[in-house]
């Protein structure tokens, strides 16, 4: 059988970041307008495309009620929030949400890993902590390529299966960004449900409109999918 890549976003897909990445950027809007933006006005960004990195979302927030803040100052107080010093801010919140059994088994049998817009620090914080790093044999971090290639550009995924050396391709992601790069990579787009959505059949909708193969409810159906039969059903 030929080398198959199973590669994942982690935020909201093997990480729930409700109460780290999210509230970060509810928590800085609120620094600089002394309101917070709200979760639904979050997604719905989100949902739109264009805004991998929430760096840049926060800023379109802050723009939408009037303030330019120097781009240095949001990264900086949203990391105030977000990391914290050494790793004790928000980040300490999150919780891992694919089993190192589904993990172990997919591991097995195809090269897993992962594409993130995190800073690698952060990438291999959460890893560490869940102790998943030696998991993933692939890990491709906002370091790793230009900002201007962010996804949904193709090129994060690209380094990904060049340095995984696979020649057919899985990418798992929860946003309009993450199915739209894996098309552009030329590999199968697979959606996921991010935890504690609220509107579950509009953003399915919108995965599969963004050339989702099928979308997940949850992480843990992707074993589901990769059963070993007399091959896979996605295959």
């Amino acid at each position: 059988m030929p080398k198959i890549a199973v590669l994942f976003d982690m935020d909201g897909v093997l990480v729930d970041v409700r109460s780290s990445y999210r509230r970060a950027i509810q928590e800085t809007v609120r620094f600089f307008t002394g309101q917070r933006a709200s979760l639904k006005e979050i997604q719905g960004l989100k949902e739109k495309g264009g805004y991998n990195n929430d760096w840049d979302l926060t800023e379109t927030i802050l723009l939408s009620r009037g303030k330019k803040i120097p781009r240095y100052n949001i990264i900086t107080t949203f990391q105030k929030y977000y990391f914290g010093r050494s790793g004790q801010g928000f980040i300490r919140s999150e919780k891992w949400l694919l089993s190192k059994e589904i993990l172990v088994s997919l591991n097995s049998r195809f090269i897993t890993g992962i594409v993130t817009g995190r800073p690698r620090q952060e990438a291999l914080f959460v890893l560490e902590r869940f102790e998943m790093k030696d998991l993933f044999r692939v890990i491709v971090a906002l370091e790793d390529y230009p900002e201007e290639k962010s996804k949904p550009d193709p090129y994060p995924i690209s380094i990904a299966l060049r340095a995984a050396g696979a020649k057919l391709a899985f990418y798992v992601g929860d946003s309009v960004d993450d199915m739209i790069s894996a098309k552009r990579a030329g590999i199968e787009p697979i959606g996921c449900l991010p935890p504690g959505i609220s509107n579950k059949n509009s953003l399915k909708e919108i995965l599969l409109k963004a050339g989702a193969r099928t979308v997940l409810d949850n992480i843990a159906e992707i074993h589901g999918i990769f059963q070993e039969k007399r091959g896979f059903s996605l295959l």
